[in-house]
């Protein structure tokens, strides 16, 4: 008795079960499924892989695999809603991806496609171009695509727990496109190969925002497992510590949205110039900025001018910015930065059902109680004893002062930003 034949499912899984566990990435993973398709014979022009994120700056992400000789055909073109995208190269074929900002679900482009038809209904859609058609066509994407020598399109929702939240299209020029037998073959492996793309880009996603949330090196370091209570780190360095002069009576005189606009403001520029040089935000308390620019002993002078060099550099953007905001009849921003070099203590604290990673220690308060003597010294900027032993420049002695919280009189040091800039630019 001859055996039965197996199905292109069957022989699909047989594939699935031996290549899933060598793939390492989502572009890896739609090129090599595009591949096994080709195989096939199908012919495959083209494919999109598209989703929607949790992420607060990218509402959708797309992955899009076709022949290099097209690459300049889908080369993006930057607009308000364009994030960022990246291209992976393979021998004949390349895989772009691309994100998107908020809005781009409601864009024109996105609603007049069948995509939408798609999420929206939970349906496969199938379109059989006839060599000839000039139209009219569903859709504008398909017009668009008839040239080509496109013979058909096939776009699957992906669904879970009831809800659409991606799909996976194909366009083919095989001679009368996909058959019966073809489209539910795609429509099963396209959702299985749905189920591993999704689990990279919910692990892309959860780096991503752990990292947004909570900082590079403490999202890197609860991503990779240190989460417990108590795991606490010694770690040299310089501490920041900057929040925004006077701003209790400023928030007095405007209202709430006038007050979200100077944070963000503020943040918008002071935060960039931070992680420039190598620091990390830890906290953003209030109007206020915690960050840390750890160093060991061979490397604590370079850190230490880093850290002058984004004083610097934030001076010049705030400048700038109030120059803006004046110009708007709104109220200029000028902080108080308090630093202090030394050891700090890094890690989880907390409850059992509620933990922080933060940093603690007698160096993290001093540098909070060193930015609030700004306003009285009438300087930007004012470090500790420690940290200017640490940074070979010269610094303005402002002599020993009694600070909130601290037992013994510390020395306060400043430096301008123009030495600051002559010096290490």
């Amino acid at each position: 008795m001859e055996p039965i034949p197996k199905s292109l499912l069957d022989t699909f899984m047989d594939w699935y079960l031996v290549e899933m566990p060598k793939i390492d990435s989502p572009a890896v993973l739609f090129h090599t499924y595009i591949q096994y398709l080709q195989t096939l014979g199908l012919q495959i022009m083209r494919g999109n892989m598209g989703t929607r994120t949790l992420h607060p700056q990218v509402e959708t992400l797309a992955y899009l695999w076709a022949p290099n000789h097209q690459k300049e055909v889908f080369d993006v073109q930057v607009n308000s809603l364009f994030h960022s995208s990246k291209f992976y190269e393979f021998p004949d074929s390349f895989v772009r991806v691309t994100k998107f900002r908020l809005g781009s679900i409601q864009s024109a482009q996105f609603t007049a496609s069948p995509i939408q038809y798609v999420l929206t209904a939970k349906k496969t859609y199938y379109y059989q171009f006839v060599e000839g058609d000039t139209g009219p066509f569903p859709y504008p994407i398909l017009e668009e695509l008839a040239p080509s020598g496109a013979t058909g399109y096939l776009a699957v929702p992906v669904i879970q727990k009831g809800n659409s939240y991606a799909f996976l299209s194909l366009l083919t020029n095989k001679p009368f496109g996909f058959d019966k037998t073809e489209l539910d073959f795609l429509t099963k492996s396209l959702n299985l190969i749905a189920l591993k793309w999704w689990t990279f880009i919910q692990s892309e996603l959860t780096e991503s925002l752990l990292s947004i949330y909570l900082g590079k090196r403490t999202g890197s370091t609860v991503y990779s497992g240190k989460i417990y209570l108590g795991e606490l780190d010694n770690i040299q360095s310089v501490i920041w510590f900057s929040d925004i002069r006077n701003y209790s009576g400023i928030s007095e005189k405007l209202s709430p949205t006038e007050v979200i606009q100077l944070l963000n403001d503020y943040f918008g520029v002071a935060i960039p110039q931070i992680e420039a040089y190598g620091g990390e935000v830890l906290k953003l308390l209030g109007d206020g900025i915690l960050a840390v620019f750890p160093y060991h002993e061979k490397n604590k002078r370079v850190i230490g001018k880093k850290v002058l060099l984004a004083i610097r550099k934030l001076g010049e953007e705030l400048h700038t910015l109030n120059q803006k905001r004046e110009s708007e009849g709104k109220i200029s921003i000028h902080h108080g930065v308090g630093l202090h070099s030394g050891e700090i203590l890094y890690g989880n604290i907390g409850s059992l059902d509620r933990l922080d990673f933060t940093v603690i220690g007698e160096a993290v308060n001093l540098s909070s109680r060193i930015a609030g003597m700004c306003g009285e010294l009438g300087k930007a900027v004012l470090a500790s004893e420690s940290l200017a032993k640490q940074i070979p420049v010269r610094w303005e002695e402002l002599g020993e002062h009694k600070l909130k919280g601290i037992s013994a009189p510390k020395k306060i040091f400043a430096i301008s930003e123009k030495k600051t800039q002559s010096r290490f630019h």
